[in-house]
């Protein structure tokens, strides 16, 4: 028997302890109620909208894990990032410096391979209408509008795209410091010597030296001197890239160093400069400064890419 003087005290106990047991059943009911849609915004939100520099707006994961970037693979693996596929032309592929091992593909119309790839964000490095629009369906697809142009600037962007802003800035500064001790270095090996830099297309003889490619690292950040050939028809003109020679105009090749780069399937066309008596009349083929240097690195842009043109004009001019 309770005493009657308890009852009040009992009954107000269990009253709290039942309140208590449904404000916990309804805390559970509500949290599994809300449960799905946190997550569901929680997905959503890991999506960002970012807007190409063509203009395109498109919506890409916040870390895209199976990207593909056409011809920008020397920029993804300078950030830490492996492509699922790596670029080519046909049979053509000219990046087997960066010690790639994933499948090729073909840039030029293979929508299937892409496709089986499952990419969830594709790079382009030079706009292509065609190209986009058959690619932009497959994935979403940043499209740059020459990210030859600027490879730090393309770094940049690629490391805000990927989550990769700080490896984007050790990148830079590495290359600079390399860039920077080597150009002290050949100043003082080589003082004035003039350079010029050859190309032996299948179609022509090019004398590069402005944007792009090898001519920037040469006279820009290497300081070296250019031949007054190249200052002359390349650098005052501002042309782009580079300026196809006639073979009357070799002998004006005047340059104390010539770097020369053959591309793959042009090697006749090379055979015949090489043997003919208007090229073993220069004064650097006679000195013996004619460095032969590596197609893939020199005609590509890129902080690898770079690097490696660094190491060759330091072993070829540095003894």
């Amino acid at each position: 028997m309770f005493k009657a003087g308890a009852l009040p005290g009992i009954m107000l106990a269990l009253v709290i302890l039942f309140t208590g047991c449904g404000a916990a059943n309804s805390s559970s009911t509500e949290a599994e109620a809300v449960k799905e849609p946190i997550s569901t915004e929680a997905a959503v939100s890991a999506d960002r909208v970012v807007t190409d520099e063509i203009g395109h707006e498109l919506t890409i994961p916040a870390e895209p894990s199976k990207v593909i970037g056409i011809y920008l693979e020397d920029e993804l693996t300078a950030l830490g990032v492996t492509p699922i596929r790596q670029s080519r032309i046909g049979s053509w592929s000219s990046q087997d410096y960066l010690g790639l091992t994933v499948e090729d593909i073909d840039i030029d119309g293979d929508v299937e391979a892409f496709v089986k790839a499952e990419p969830d964000l594709i790079l382009t490095n030079v706009y292509d209408e065609k190209q986009y629009e058959h690619l932009s369906k497959v994935a979403p697809m940043y499209a740059f509008t020459d990210a030859r142009e600027d490879w730090r600037a393309t770094i940049r962007t690629l490391g805000d795209l990927l989550g990769k802003k700080e490896q984007a800035e050790e990148a830079i500064a590495a290359y600079d410091q390399k860039a920077a001790a080597a150009a002290a270095a050949l100043k003082a090996a080589i003082g004035d010597e003039t350079v010029a830099i050859l190309r032996v297309h299948a179609k022509s003889l090019r004398l590069y030296g402005g944007p792009g490619y090898a001519g920037p690292v040469l006279y820009n950040e290497l300081k070296l001197t250019p031949s007054k050939l190249v200052q002359e028809l390349v650098l005052d003109t501002k042309i782009e890239g580079a300026f196809d020679l006639s073979l009357e105009m070799v002998p004006q090749l005047d340059a104390d160093h010539i770097f020369l780069t053959v591309d793959t399937g042009a090697e006749q066309q090379a055979k015949e400069l090489l043997e003919s008596t208007l090229w073993l009349n220069l004064p650097a083929v006679k000195n013996g400064n004619i460095h032969e240097v590596n197609f893939g690195t020199w005609m590509k842009s890129g902080p690898i890419a770079d690097g490696s043109k660094i190491d060759d004009v330091l072993a070829a001019l540095i003894p």
